[in-house]
């Protein structure tokens, strides 16, 4: 019963949304960690700076991965078209963005696509962020050949707002 309850107050909570974004509008810098499953079959991980720049809306990432035969770099930008309180210090978001990579190491790559993050975000103290979030992504790779990609990505980051 109390599990049922939990889940009908989280389903109330999530429908009647709270229209104020938990997210600082000033400079915030980070790192984040996480990996990448590829519709390919293979798995990365990795870490990545992030920054979000005050006059920009994006939130920017520059991962690096590194695998058994290569690394990858790789820039994403995301927009959140949704980014609501749940509670006093956490909320939700719901973007879209981009990506571009490069791999090198065996064979040379080169791709690039749309992503679409969706986690949660808690800000315990106006300076400081911890984020969860799960990245669908869709792309086309041009190196070695030409082909779809993308996959599905995840990762834990840690933000301080200045």
């Amino acid at each position: 019963m109390k599990k049922l309850v939990m889940v009908i107050t989280l389903a109330v909570i999530l429908a009647v949304g709270a229209a104020y974004a938990d997210h600082p509008d000033g400079f915030g810098i980070g790192v984040q960690f996480g990996g990448n499953s590829y519709w390919g079959g293979y798995w990365s991980s990795g870490g990545a700076l992030t920054l979000k720049i005050p006059s920009l809306p994006i939130f920017w990432a520059v991962n690096f991965a590194m695998g058994p035969s290569y690394m990858w770099l790789n820039l994403s930008g995301d927009y959140y078209l949704i980014d609501n309180r749940l509670i006093e210090t956490l909320h939700w978001y719901l973007g879209v963005g981009g990506y571009v990579g490069i791999g090198m190491g065996n064979p040379l790559g080169l791709d690039f696509g749309a992503r679409l993050p969706i986690g949660l975000s808690w800000q315990p103290l106006d300076l400081l962020e911890i984020y969860l979030q799960v990245v669908p992504s869709i792309g086309l790779g041009i190196l070695p050949g030409i082909g779809l990609g993308g996959g599905l990505g995840g990762n834990l980051g840690i933000r301080l707002w200045f």
